[in-house]
């Protein structure tokens, strides 16, 4: 009878093992969700116009800050004052979102094949996060750079301002 008893011996736990293999499963749920923002724009108000000025035999600048207010150094005179505006923007997202805002380092107003150099652009917010509407103005001023002798005309040019979501 020994020689049985180990064949069924070795059944048994073959069973054992096998058992093991067919353990019940167990799941949980979860959830899957997403938040879809509006889109962050921005809207141009009022364009930047550094107002009228005259050249003289030596270079100058004219600064214009974003509260508006200019002023000249080396031989850039201020003339009139009329239409003289830093520029405004309006943010406009979700609210409370923080967002980047891009500057452009530098670019060029042209009247016929004469040109000026514009850069140090500057802007008259310490955040740029969205308040809780959703909205953000803000301004921007810049640096005029006249050479010596620039001539006489209408200078303009435009530049892009972009911001996005953080």
């Amino acid at each position: 009878m020994r020689p049985l008893a180990t064949p069924v011996a070795l059944l048994l736990c073959l069973g054992t093992v096998g058992g093991l293999a067919q353990a019940p499963t167990q799941s949980a749920l979860a959830q899957a969700s997403a938040q879809i923002y509006q889109p962050v724009s921005i809207q141009k108000p009022a364009d930047l116009n550094f107002g009228a000025m005259i050249a003289s035999p030596s270079a100058g600048k004219v600064v214009l800050g974003p509260n508006g207010a200019r002023t000249a150094t080396g031989g850039a005179v201020l003339a009139s004052a009329a239409g003289v505006s830093a520029t405004s923007f309006v943010v406009s997202g979700e609210p409370n979102a923080t967002f980047s805002l891009t500057l452009p380092a530098s670019i060029l107003i042209a009247s016929g094949a004469q040109s000026m150099t514009v850069d140090a652009f500057t802007t008259d917010t310490p955040t740029t996060r969205l308040d809780a509407r959703g909205t953000l103005a803000l301004h921007v001023g810049a640096t005029l750079a006249l050479a010596a002798n620039q001539a006489a005309g209408l200078y303009s040019g435009s530049f892009t301002v972009t911001v996005a979501y953080n």
